[in-house]
């Protein structure tokens, strides 16, 4: 997987395409140091019954941790475009987006954009 630079993209006011997931896994990783939050925008299609998701941090790009503070799995039960939002203080140094599980099928299909925002420290 390639690392992308979450800061160079915000400098450009930039969004990053991932690569489609067609099953379970996770999209590229994004350096997000000197980023204070961001967004995934991800497309479902083709669901069966259910889609989880989950927005990962890291501060080392090796071990890696939810960032909901609740340690939520995100369940999506339609087709549709939705939206998962860090609001930090810089304090996740890498991310990722994973496409965790399917229930009912193996059809899902999911479309990821990443946007840095907010400003640099």
């Amino acid at each position: 997987m390639a690392t992308i630079e979450g800061y160079q993209l915000m400098k450009r006011g930039a969004t990053y395409t991932m690569t489609q997931l067609t099953a379970p896994g996770d999209t590229d990783t994004v350096k997000v140091i000197g980023v204070k939050n961001f967004v995934w925008q991800y497309t479902i299609a083709s669901i069966d019954t259910s889609v989880d998701v989950i927005a990962y941090g890291s501060l080392d790009n090796s071990n890696w941790f939810n960032l909901d503070v609740d340690d939520v799995v995100t369940t999506q039960t339609a087709n549709g475009t939705y939206a998962l939002r860090y609001d930090g203080d810089g304090e996740v140094a890498y991310t990722k987006f994973n496409f965790n599980a399917e229930v009912g099928g193996t059809a899902a299909t999911v479309d990821v954009i990443f946007m840095p925002g907010g400003t640099a420290f």
